[in-house]
């Protein structure tokens, strides 16, 4: 020991270097990447509902127009074509399909019995002269219809499609 203290050494830096990273850029980095995730996880969600909102506002859209005009041809032609369509986003070859391909398709979203009957009275009454249609239980049905369909659609692309493999089944035999 020294008479004025001890000897101390002068600050000793560590080597300059960018690898390692500290903790806090770990965590920083972590924290972005979660940040990323929900944000692109919320937008998928939110583009994934954009169809649905869009059909379920097309049935206002009918609700109201029969509400004014009372006209059934054109609710049950409309009705029609928005199955259509809601099908060509699910399956694009179903929705040209005519018979008991289409009916087994749009049985297939219908879950509730309900719908399937309102569904399938649909169907039929596009080819009626004078269609009297059950309005709120049609108008219940397409919005039920919509939202199984839509919601269950990216599942249902992932399943292999009866509609499609029925033909091959009977060429084979």
């Amino acid at each position: 020991m020294n008479a004025s203290g001890p000897v101390l050494r002068d600050i000793h830096l560590p080597p300059a270097a960018w690898w390692p990273p500290a903790p806090g850029w770990w965590i920083l980095a972590a924290a972005v990447l979660l940040v990323i995730g929900v944000v692109a996880w919320l937008l998928w969600r939110h583009a994934m509902r954009r169809p649905l909102r869009a059909a379920l506002r097309e049935v206002d859209s009918l609700e109201v127009d029969y509400a004014r005009n009372r006209d059934a041809t054109q609710l049950v032609d409309g009705a029609s074509r928005l199955l259509r369509r809601v099908a060509r986003r699910i399956d694009p070859g179903v929705a040209s399909r005519s018979g008991d391909t289409w009916r087994a398709f749009v049985q297939r979203h219908g879950r509730d019995l309900v719908t399937q009957e309102a569904l399938d009275d649909l169907v039929e009454a596009r080819f009626r002269a004078h269609p009297a249609p059950d309005t709120p239980v049609l108008f219940a049905a397409l919005r039920t219809w919509c939202r199984n369909a839509l919601r269950g659609g990216l599942r249902a692309r992932k399943r292999p499609n009866e509609a499609h493999e029925a033909p091959a089944e009977a060429a084979s035999t």
